[in-house]
């Protein structure tokens, strides 16, 4: 049975036995039996890392959602790769859509069989492979290997032609790039939607009009500024509900509204709950 997915593997996986783009020759895993790690997040994931002391291979299979690197911010999508290196502070989010799914591979590069420092310019942020299926079905291999611990040798000479293959034959993905002051905007909505009085002060708070804002923000995000806005406050709002004994009028205070019932009645919209049945339905759980 394993000859025969190694096998699978080697039909999908070209094996370059030297990439010049990439400055090592193999990888050593860290951190098995945890990774490599393959999962489909929760609704309104989110994750923050200053950053560990080892590589990080990082790759969207399905969903939607944002992730932010060295003051860029990304529109992750199916196919979309990442090497984060050691100590890069990273956040990703899911707001609102198909659910996350990603797979991770934790190493450090090795050349001549000792572990290697990468200079500055091996960077791959926001990449897209050539093909989502067949990445899908490279990644399914590869968890298949990493099941067992013996193949570890293995394992990592199939994830290192993998990173090969993927740096010689993908161009950055542009497109889900987002423009600086779309980016601002965005992390104002996620980290302080609190503080967001309106959308026109917001729009000159980042340097456009109010038109040209709404047009770039709708174009690169697919959601109306307005709309987002309203979504991150739902998310909080959730948090508090799901976290705190803060009662609904608090709460409605804590994200700008004035008035609790329009709030609720927000909620309730958003969610399909009043702000008291959610948390009830919470805390039942």
């Amino acid at each position: 049975m394993l000859s025969h997915i190694f096998a699978l593997f080697n039909h999908f996986v070209t094996q370059p036995a030297y990439n010049p783009s990439v400055q090592f020759d193999n990888v050593e895993l860290v951190d098995r039996p945890w990774f490599p790690y393959l999962c489909t997040e929760v609704e309104h994931w989110q994750w923050n890392t200053a950053g560990d002391g080892h590589y990080n291979f990082w790759v969207v299979l399905s969903g939607d959602g944002y992730l932010t690197c060295d003051r860029e911010t990304f529109r992750l999508k199916p196919g979309m790769f990442f090497i984060f290196s050691p100590h890069q502070r990273i956040s990703a989010n899911h707001f609102s859509g198909p659910r996350i799914t990603r797979f991770s591979a934790h190493f450090q590069p090795v050349k001549s069989g000792n572990r290697v420092d990468l200079d500055t310019s091996f960077r791959l942020l926001g990449r897209e492979a050539l093909s989502v299926s067949t990445l899908r079905r490279r990644i399914d291999t590869l968890m298949r290997i990493a099941m067992r611990r013996e193949d570890d040798p293995l394992l990592a000479e199939h994830l290192y032609q993998l990173i090969c293959e993927l740096c010689s034959g993908v161009e950055i993905a542009s497109d889900v790039l987002l423009n600086p002051r779309v980016a601002e905007a965005m992390r104002i909505f996620r980290e302080a939607p609190s503080t967001v009085e309106s959308i026109d002060e917001l729009a000159r708070q980042v340097g456009v009009s109010r038109s040209h804002f709404d047009r770039e923000f709708t174009r690169q995000v697919g959601q109306a500024p307005k709309q987002f806005l309203i979504h991150c406050k739902m998310i909080e709002a959730q948090r508090y509900l799901e976290s705190s004994q803060m009662r609904v009028g608090e709460i409605a205070e804590a994200l700008g509204y004035r008035d609790i019932y329009f709030f609720s009645r927000q909620f309730k919209q958003c969610c399909g709950l009043s702000p008291i049945s959610y948390r009830k339905q919470i805390r039942a759980m």
